[in-house]
């Protein structure tokens, strides 16, 4: 091993040193810790504290919409010191992600919440051999002790939930916010006024809620009246006769900076379907995503997510109970108890919140949309649909699936822009699938699919009668023969051009991988079907390769993540994934005309970030990041991201360096922002492809050169294949 990273090394100081004269494309600037978080208690009887500053984890969300006609590439930008990342600080595995409608968006069953079911999702939709590990993690948390799982070690996981009944609980994930240093963003949840006085009584004393909730922000931006932040938020932990509840588990949050008033911002809670059921409203939850300003200069935003409607099927134990090992200590809950949480409920909030089972409670949830404006008061704010639950026989979807109960309705709007001075909300759907098989075990079914709603053309009225849905076509979740074909699709981003981006879920394996194929749908051009980017355009894709578009600006240029090796998955091992960034559109548009012709990337570009921000220094200070996910752009190139550092630089500049030779905790997960390297910079930007140092996908979009191909020549070096 010792003479192969030996080689590696002298190869990429050769090549380092062929193009040593050419700038990176993008500056790496991290987002520092300023926060308080790595000198918090976190389960003090059980983890080590000396651990925490190092395994304390930086994920961005998002990047502050630039200014009108500011463009980095030509040097308007004052080296990005104005755009805030938002994003989260977490310590260890969230278990489900925080900031999904259903667990891994595909579980309309509403049925991985333990051990096992967990293993089992990884089996079926991601494959690797690895699954019985990547389990464990998620549930026991990540450094979980492999020799006993019982002495909650782990940070993070979902069994710090369940059994938060009785030993209380420590949240993980914090809201954050910077523009050089994060800082943290309090929200609704941080106090015991954000909580009705009927739901107070029956839950009992508010526990410190700094450490009891989880809080992840999803978008912040300014409007006519000042600025918001917006996200998500767990119910905080109140204590009664020994038990420890809360409220929800998540519920959709805004908070708003009105400059006319010189006062913190104002902390709202964003509220369940306002006329779903009583349980719904009470104990439902809500995420928020997205929102614009809406009319343009009116001073009210609209906010669009997801929020809960009605119960989903308590009488499905088998589904929604955990099955947990209690020779694991793994908390026990009870099948009848869990069925009895309705009628619990109907007999007063303190037989509801006094059951241990009824906080596991779940729901059907509908795509939705809030008014708020800086007048809000907290507790008003009740989701409206977005449009009714209508299938294109113009029957009423139910919140369960009339042919399998213990499936329910899910929806969520994930992202809404101005289009032409009108809001267009995407996101996913639940449609009825019309079985084609005979077989009655093959009956219809309720499945996941993109989706896009718009306001007719002749109002400004954003009312919930007024919003028209259409799922995207051109990705059925059946073939013609009705084999399942996909096991969802999902938009995840909207620009002002209309373009729609978004991921379509392989139900079988494709060259060894459960393929998310990454879309743009002209939602102008409809009812055209999508693009799909692995099979349309020139990228950086083999057969089967997995990819998550996040992002898409008014530039058209999109980033996300990506495969970055041809592994096999299924039966094999996770693939490394990196950020990558694709320049559909011209973003030079406000580019002098005179140095256009200096831009490195241009329009059909595609390329993975880590080589856009190679400067060729192997001591330098890019070479301390390696990117592997890319969250947000804004218009003027800004991208936010997560990356994994190594303090003092990788061992060399191939992608897939060693940190320290390997050495145990040496990377941390940090959030970075990309800020383009103006063309008028001393050296202009160029791209410098990373060495291959593994069985790395073939790379399009440049060339090595002559000179480095004479010395991979006399090195004798080969790819492994």
């Amino acid at each position: 091993m010792q003479q192969k990273t030996l080689k590696l090394s002298t190869l990429a100081i050769l090549i380092a040193g062929a193009t040593s004269a050419n700038a990176a494309v993008y500056r790496v600037v991290e987002v520092t810790d300023s926060t308080a978080l790595s000198r918090t208690d976190y389960y003090p009887n059980d983890v080590d504290q000396s651990l925490i500053p190092q395994r304390l984890e930086f994920h961005s969300k998002g990047i502050a919409a630039s200014k009108e006609g500011e463009n980095c590439f030509a040097g308007t930008c004052q080296d990005g010191a104005d755009y805030a990342v938002i994003g989260e600080g977490r310590l260890g595995s969230e278990g489900v992600p925080y900031r999904d409608v259903i667990p891994y968006i595909s579980d309309n069953y509403q049925e991985i919440n333990d051990e096992d079911r967990l293993y089992n999702y990884c089996v079926r939709n991601l494959g690797p051999n690895t699954c019985d590990n990547w389990a464990l993690t998620q549930y026991y948390g990540k450094g979980y002790n492999t020799n006993l799982v019982e002495d909650r070690s782990g940070l993070g996981g979902l069994v710090r939930v369940q059994e938060a009944w009785d030993k209380n609980y420590f949240g993980n994930a914090t809201a954050v916010k910077g523009t050089s240093g994060f800082s943290v963003v309090d929200t609704f949840a941080d106090d015991a006024t954000g909580y009705a006085d009927a739901e107070k009584a029956a839950l009992g004393t508010f526990v410190d809620s700094r450490k009891t909730t989880n809080t992840v922000l999803n978008a912040e931006g300014t409007y006519s009246d000042g600025t918001y932040d917006l996200g998500v938020a767990t119910g905080a932990y109140f204590e009664k006769d020994g038990r420890f509840a809360r409220q929800f588990a998540k519920r959709g949050f805004v908070n708003i900076f009105d400059i006319s008033k010189d006062e913190k911002a104002t902390p709202l809670a964003l509220n369940p379907v306002s006329n779903g059921s009583a349980i719904a409203k009470t104990a439902g939850q809500s995420l928020a995503y997205d929102a614009v300003e809406y009319p343009a200069g009116s001073g009210t935003l609209l906010v669009v997510g997801s929020g809960s409607f009605a119960q989903s099927d308590f009488n499905d134990v088998d589904n929604k109970v955990p099955d947990n090992r209690e020779n694991r200590g793994d908390p026990i809950f009870s099948d009848s108890q869990f069925k009895e949480c309705p009628s619990k409920f109907s007999a007063g909030l303190a037989d509801f919140y006094g059951t241990k089972e009824c906080q596991l409670s779940v729901f059907a949830n509908d795509a939705v949309f809030w008014t708020v404006d800086s007048g809000a008061v907290a507790g008003e704010g009740y989701a409206n649909l977005l449009s009714k639950r209508v299938d294109k026989n113009g029957n009423t979807y139910s919140a369960l699936d009339p042919d399998e109960n213990d499936r329910s309705y899910q929806a969520g709007a994930t992202a809404v822009s101005l289009v032409s001075n009108k809001p267009v909300v995407v996101g996913f759907t639940t449609d009825s699938v019309d079985k084609q098989s005979i077989d009655e075990a093959n009956r219809d079914f309720y499945a996941i699919r993109a989706s896009v709603w718009e306001l007719p053309a002749n109002t400004t009225d954003a009312s919930a009668e007024a919003w028209k849905r259409t799922i995207i076509p051109g990705m059925p979740i059946e073939d013609s023969d009705g084999d399942r074909r996909l096991t969802y699709s999902l938009a995840t981003d909207v620009n002002a051009n209309n373009k729609v981006i978004g991921v379509a879920k392989n139900y079988r394996s494709d060259n060894r991988s459960y393929v998310e194929r990454m879309f743009v749908y002209d939602n102008t051009a409809k009812p055209a079907a999508p693009t799909f980017l692995d099979s349309s355009i020139s990228l950086r894709f083999f057969s089967g390769a997995n990819g998550y578009p996040a992002a898409i600006n008014n530039h058209d240029q999109i980033v996300g993540k990506l495969d970055a090796e041809t592994v096999n998955q299924v039966d094999g091992r996770f693939r490394r994934q990196r950020a990558f960034t694709y320049v559909m559109g011209d973003i030079s548009s406000d580019v002098p005309e005179a140095d256009k012709s200096k831009m490195a990337l241009k329009q059909g570009d595609v390329y993975f970030l880590d080589d856009l921000v190679n400067d060729g220094n192997a001591s330098g200070a890019a070479n301390q990041y390696r990117i592997f996910e890319a969250t947000d752009i804004n218009d003027a190139g800004v991208i936010s991201a997560t990356a994994f550092k190594c303090e003092g630089g990788y061992d060399n500049l191939s992608s897939t360096s060693f940190c320290q030779g390997g050495a145990a905790n040496s990377e941390r997960t940090v959030a970075v922002k990309l800020i383009p390297i103006s063309v008028e910079d001393e050296t202009p930007p160029s791209i410098q492809l990373r060495p291959e140092a593994d069985s790395t996908i073939k790379r399009s979009g440049g060339s090595i050169g002559l000179l480095t191909l004479t010395v991979l020549g006399w090195l004798g070096f080969r790819r492994r294949k």
